[in-house]
């Protein structure tokens, strides 16, 4: 086997690596917490069946990237073990990424649900004021940026 197919395939594990850690860590998983937060209780105006609904919804996402913290720990250790090994299997190396793919998948589904049950419990008036505080926050994200 070449060094540049080596080195490549060592890279691009690292990237992933580094990828799938970094969106771990995101801020999109925050959003249904700041539903919760006094001041969004306030201005929405959330029933306390609403908290109470968006607070299980919330739960049950957490829960399931508990379990997914696993999955990924498992991957590494692959990642280390396919590096580090005498010969490099590009099929299973190949075999991890899609894995990778396909746990990113589940990830990326499973919060969007979330996100759409949460949206159903909101009345017209609440989704409004929603949207209004996003744009507020995504006006004031770009005048920092610039």
């Amino acid at each position: 086997m070449k060094l540049s197919t080596l080195l490549s395939a060592i890279v691009l594990s690292g990237s992933i690596l580094v990828s799938l850690t970094a969106n771990a860590k995101g801020h999109s998983e925050h959003r249904g917490d700041f539903l919760l937060s006094k001041r969004a209780v306030a201005v929405l105006d959330l029933t306390v069946d609403q908290q109470a609904q968006i607070k299980s919804i919330i739960t049950e996402l957490k829960a399931d990237k508990k379990d997914r913290k696993l999955e990924r720990k498992e991957n590494r250790e692959a990642f280390r073990a396919l590096v580090e090994a005498e010969s490099f299997d590009e099929d299973k190396a190949k075999a991890l990424m899609s894995d990778i793919k396909a746990e990113r998948s589940e990830k990326v589904l499973a919060h969007l649900k979330s996100r759409h049950q949460i949206w159903q419990l909101l009345t017209v008036e609440q989704r409004e004021k929603l949207t209004e505080m996003r744009e507020k926050r995504k006006n004031k994200q770009r005048r920092h940026r610039d």
